[in-house]
């Protein structure tokens, strides 16, 4: 009999994992090696504000857990050694190239400044200035310089190795079939926990006897990495679909296709082109650059995009998945509100928008 069972052993499982530890004994169940599906695939990008258009309880979350990651980063650093990535670049430059684009700007800068975050609304000169690289002809950028970047694949080996000093138990090439109060099935075996949360992305919905059923579907998002000269861009710049994510290493992430084509992660001319014709409607520079990675992962997604965090309708089993695009982002938040659902029987912050009730 474990305090705790942990289905998933993403960034969101492993955070959990890692949060309930050592105060609980916990054992971590993954059908595949720990961090190697979805946050394995991601770029990484922590920008809470840079494509919200609304101060509403998802851009809280988000904004929450933002402010935990400096010290979330710090503190696996301290126990592990392993740099994370997390980045100095300075900010996020979204840019516009019509007059819509940059009327949604606008109003974007208008009620962040409001709020009083750090937000600016730029001229296409302006941006030239910040980054000379951008021939793009862009008629506005909002300019949010205290967003950040961290590498997903160091991040989530530094949790994994904390959750093991903590002293978690980790059982990976193990599928979980079905569930029940106090009992996950595997097989022919039942393993025993005080508190159960299923953690497990895409592949959540396919757990059996989950009340209420987990509507999370896989969205691919095709991605390819590009060796750079000496750091040509020093922010991270988004662009309709398309987004940079310089890294100090000298490689720069170029993503990410949205497709609805089930558990398919192949890599497709048509994904790999389109992210190569955008980048260099960026920049034209760009198209000199060796590749150095093409790669896909599968978000979960739920009808609404947003995550499915809280208890379930069964006793002591709780929901933290359906992260979408920004598990790497919410990995912090989240932890820490189903440490609190466990240990306390509530949570400090307001989760109605994500309970799983909703569905």
């Amino acid at each position: 009999m474990h305090d705790v069972i942990v289905i998933g052993g993403g960034v969101i499982g492993l955070s959990i994992a890692r949060e309930l530890a050592p105060r609980k004994s916990v054992l971590l169940l993954d059908r595949g090696p720990t961090g190697n599906g979805t946050t394995w695939a991601a770029a990484g990008m922590l920008s809470p504000l840079s494509e919200a258009n609304n101060d509403g309880p998802f851009f809280q979350l988000c904004s929450r857990s933002f402010s935990l990651y400096e010290e979330f980063v710090r503190g696996l650093v301290e126990e592990t050694g392993i740099d994370c990535g997390y980045s100095d670049n300075e900010g996020v430059l979204t840019l516009a190239t019509t007059e819509e684009g940059a009327s949604t700007l606008q109003c974007r800068a208008a009620w962040q400044q409001k709020a009083g975050f750090e937000a600016e609304l730029i001229s296409g000169d302006d941006v030239r200035k910040l980054e000379p690289l951008v021939t793009a002809p862009v008629q506005k950028a909002l300019f949010t310089p205290r967003e950040r970047s961290v590498a997903p694949r160091r991040l989530v080996n530094a949790i994994r190795e904390s959750c093991l000093n903590r002293g978690v138990n980790i059982e990976t090439g193990v599928t979980v079939e079905s569930i029940s109060s106090n009992s996950v099935r595997v097989g022919h075996m039942d393993f025993a926990a005080s508190n159960i949360v299923v953690a497990s992305g895409v592949w959540s919905s396919e757990v059996k006897g989950l009340d209420p059923m987990i509507p999370v579907e896989p969205r691919k998002g095709q991605i390819l990495s590009l060796a750079t000269p000496s750091q040509p861009f020093k922010r991270m710049i988004r662009w309709q679909h398309t987004y940079f994510v310089p890294r100090g290493s000298g490689e720069m992430i170029v993503g990410a296709t949205e497709e609805n084509v089930g558990f398919d992660r192949s890599n497709t001319p048509a994904g790999i082109g389109q992210l190569l014709t955008e980048a260099q409607q960026i920049s034209s520079h760009v198209g000199t650059y060796p590749i150095l990675e093409m790669w896909s992962g599968l978000r979960p997604a739920t009808p609404d995009h947003l995550p499915i965090i809280g208890p379930s309708s069964i006793p002591r089993v709780f929901y933290a998945t359906g992260h979408y695009r920004n598990g790497i982002l919410l990995a912090p938040v989240t932890a820490s509100i189903i440490a609190e659902l466990i240990e306390n029987g509530k949570t400090s912050g307001a989760i109605e928008s994500f309970l799983p009730s909703r569905f």
